[in-house]
């Protein structure tokens, strides 16, 4: 498995980072901040189904803060169209990226609980497709806070699905 999305600290970003940045855009209207504290993520896919990948992590407002000024720039280095929409509890993102020789087009539709909870739908196709990865794609993500941080973690602390830990401020390229 070595492709970018293939491995789990990677996935797990994506789920971490990339869905949930795309709340800081700029819009007339915006998502809620998340609710600092604890986070699971069930993450399922079309690829897998059946199989859910849960992720837990510490949240606070400078996290969120630092993953919004990340997926921006992402989007802007990476991204040939990056458009979305807010309206009351939906958000949808579309873009279009490259990654290496691989133009990633997607969509993403997410729908919020008040800013302890939301869900979040993402397709994708990749052209060509890259390794270990179908041209297809399709993912979704349940969200919620559980309450405090446990103790001793510190904001940006995730736990992956394969039980390894990680700071998600580490593994942010400034």
């Amino acid at each position: 498995m070595n492709t970018y999305f293939a491995h789990p600290v990677r996935a797990a970003l994506a789920s971490a980072i990339v869905l949930p940045c795309v709340c800081g855009l700029a819009s007339a209207a915006e998502p809620p901040v998340l609710k600092a504290g604890l986070w699971e993520l069930a993450r399922t896919s079309a690829q897998e189904p059946g199989q859910k990948r849960l992720t837990t992590m510490c949240l606070d407002d400078s996290v969120q803060a630092e993953m919004r000024e990340f997926g921006l720039g992402v989007a802007k280095t990476m991204c040939a169209r990056n458009e979305h929409s807010f309206d009351g509890t939906r958000m949808v993102v579309s873009a279009v990226c490259n990654m290496g020789p691989t133009t990633i087009t997607s969509k993403t539709v997410m729908t919020f609980k008040g800013n302890t909870a939301y869900h979040a739908d993402n397709s994708a196709t990749f052209d060509p497709p890259m390794a270990n990865i179908p041209r297809e794609s399709k993912m979704a993500i349940d969200a919620k806070w559980t309450g405090p941080c446990k103790p001793g973690q510190q904001p940006g602390d995730m736990t992956l699905e394969n039980g390894q830990k990680i700071n998600i401020k580490s593994q942010m390229i400034k």
